[in-house]
């Protein structure tokens, strides 16, 4: 089967939220020592998900326009783009102000002033499809893209369970050829 069309989750796949959150919390040191595989962000931090999120909502959409991109950015739209046609398929936070903030972030990456192709909402498996691929790093989005009949690659952060994969965009690319 041809890959149709790759959804691309933007947050811990393209940009460093988990960089940008524990810089917020002043606990950038933990981004070393992650425990393998825990997703539970606020729970690793210490607090409840009120706390970890008042400080994000407190700063409006900039907190979400203004952290950095991965290093394997480009590399890894480039593999997508000589892959199939993507989208960026992000979810956003409880402030109306990250999805505005979202854009901003994806017009400068991107340097396209007008870029358009982009999905925001939290319910991803809606675009469920057998010839497109979701690329994410939450298990709970993976599992419910392939449950509505799509394809989809876990990318590897040490928040999942592919924690002990390093060179990200070889698995992705690996995993894309198994798929095509």
């Amino acid at each position: 089967m041809a890959v149709r069309h790759i959804l691309l989750d933007m947050d811990g796949v393209i940009a460093d939220f988990m960089g940008a959150i524990l810089e917020l919390h002043g606990q950038r040191e933990l981004a070393d020592k992650w425990p393998d595989g825990e997703a539970d962000y606020a729970g690793v931090l210490g607090m409840t998900k009120d706390e970890f999120w008042k400080p994000v909502d407190g700063l409006g959409g900039r907190f979400w326009a203004e952290f950095p991109p991965y290093p394997w950015l480009n590399e890894l739209l480039t593999l997508l783009r000589e892959t199939a046609p993507f989208t960026i398929s992000t979810s956003p936070s409880r402030s109306a102000a990250c999805a505005s903030a979202k854009v901003e972030w994806l017009r400068e990456h991107f340097q396209e002033p007008l870029y358009m192709d982009f999905m925001i909402g939290t319910q991803k498996y809606l675009l469920a499809k057998p010839d497109v691929v979701l690329i994410d790093d939450q298990h709970k989005n993976i599992d419910q893209f392939r449950k509505h009949g799509g394809q989809a690659i876990l990318f590897p952060q040490p928040w999942n369970s592919n924690f002990a994969i390093t060179d990200r965009i070889g698995y992705v690319r690996s995993e894309l050829e198994k798929l095509v």
